[in-house]
């Protein structure tokens, strides 16, 4: 099995799920800005986060690629995870809008609220602590399924078919977080947010073992 990993800013990576898809033998490719692949050949696509718009498709023409690449995984229904960027370009693609938040940013650790079940999010609490780091936020697409919702935001987490949508940051690793506090301290700096308080190891180890959860669900 072989598993299609879109990434768009080096530091954002799959993180927890490199392990995990290891662990159950399935090969992993990344591919940086949709450079030309063959997509036949993958079982399963990651479309991770990054920095840039859904809407910045003339700045960022790489996401007319991705685009086409969701649209094909979609059509071909193998699984999809789209994670911050990703759930918002998934959104995009079946066919509603992306738009900056009116409720400012969310960054650092918030409660999410269950809405709905699904075998894909099986084992998964009624209001788990998650990591988020955005503004950006979409409609939920046409008969797609709500799972979570947050105070600020309402889409947290859908399924649409054999795609699953994820706002907050599913894959984070401690490692990344002070990585990603380094790099974005700036944000941090305008919400008057410590980044020492980012780091929380129950929390961390929480969100991995959803992970494994995840797919877990999705390959059964």
């Amino acid at each position: 099995m072989k598993a299609l990993i879109l990434r768009h800013v080096q530091i954002e990576h799959a993180g927890i799920f490199n392990d995990i898809l290891s662990s159950k033998g399935i090969d992993i490719k990344y591919v940086d800005q949709a450079e030309s692949i063959p997509q036949e050949e993958f079982d399963m696509l990651f479309v991770l986060g990054g920095y840039m718009g859904v809407y910045e498709e003339n700045q960022y023409p790489f996401l007319s690629r991705e685009f086409r690449i969701i649209e094909h995984f979609l059509k071909a229904q193998k699984p999809i995870i789209g994670i911050c960027l990703g759930a918002q370009m998934l959104a995009h693609v079946l066919g509603e809008k992306v738009y900056k938040g009116k409720n400012g940013k969310e960054i650092g650790w918030y409660q999410i609220k269950k809405e709905n079940n699904h075998k894909f999010f099986n084992g998964f609490p009624d209001k788990p602590m998650v990591f988020q780091w955005h503004q950006d936020t979409f409609d939920l697409p046409k008969g797609a399924l709500r799972i979570y919702s947050s105070d600020k935001y309402q889409n947290q987490a859908f399924v649409y078919e054999n795609a699953v949508g994820i706002q907050f940051h599913i894959e984070l690793t401690k490692d990344m977080i002070k990585e990603w506090a380094e790099a974005y301290e700036e944000d941090l700096k305008q919400e008057n947010i410590d980044k020492n308080s980012l780091i929380k190891e129950d929390y961390i180890k929480t969100t991995n073992e959803l992970s494994y959860k995840l797919i877990e669900n999705i390959l059964q």
